[in-house]
């Protein structure tokens, strides 16, 4: 139980048990219905990704959610680590310079591993991965928003719209037919105008929405 809790609080393993502990009771959460998980998942106003999405699609982890990816990645690099560091704390050395440096290297491999492990059970299953969700341009259509920035006129609007995701974005909108949408009020983003790519936006009205 000493060379257990040695390891687990000693580097590398002390830099990855605290993120653990978090992914652990995050799942708990996840489980009892008070955490969603794609809370960390984000999109720009293009639909493509943004913030630790757009980082982990780079590392060609992008297939997944970001709350999932993260879990795989920290669970692997804890228990790489966990191992390297019983290993090397069987080395017959009293030298602290020469036990930080084997400590480093495997901090380095557990990292590694984390992303060949994680990579590749994404690669893996890709195929029954279902297709995640996004905000493109053309999906935004028919769902609402709300002015920001002064008033939308025909000439000029801007609104923000949360995505999927739960981020909230700034777009481009414009009215028709000489409509004005005061500051604050929620507009539904009726169509998109590719040439001006901006989103066109009427005044919503909460008693015609179907899903009352």
């Amino acid at each position: 139980m000493g060379l257990f809790l040695g390891a687990a609080f000693g580097f590398p393993t002390v830099l990855f048990t605290p993120m653990l502990v978090v992914v652990l009771g995050y799942w708990v959460f996840v489980v009892v219905g008070a955490a969603d998980t794609e809370m960390l998942d984000s999109v720009d106003a293009d639909g493509d990704a943004a913030g630790l999405s757009a980082v982990l699609s780079k590392a060609g982890l992008g297939r997944i959610p970001v709350t999932v990816a993260l879990t795989m990645l920290i669970c692997v690099a804890w228990f790489v680590s966990m191992m390297g560091s019983i290993l090397t704390s069987l080395v017959d050395t009293s030298s602290t310079p020469l036990l930080y440096a084997l400590g480093a290297v495997v901090l380095l491999i557990a990292l590694v591993a984390a992303w060949a492990v994680t990579s590749g059970v994404v690669m893996g299953f890709q195929r029954f991965l279902p297709k995640r969700r996004s905000d493109s341009k053309h999906e935004l259509v028919g769902r609402t928003c709300v002015i920001r920035i002064g008033e939308a006129r025909e000439d000029f609007g801007q609104a923000e719209i949360t995505t999927a995701g739960g981020a909230a974005i700034s777009i481009p909108v414009r009215t028709t037919s000489g409509e004005v949408l005061p500051l604050g009020s929620t507009a539904l983003i009726f169509d998109h105008s590719p040439d001006d790519d901006v989103f066109l936006v009427t005044a919503f009205d909460a008693a015609l929405d179907p899903g009352q």
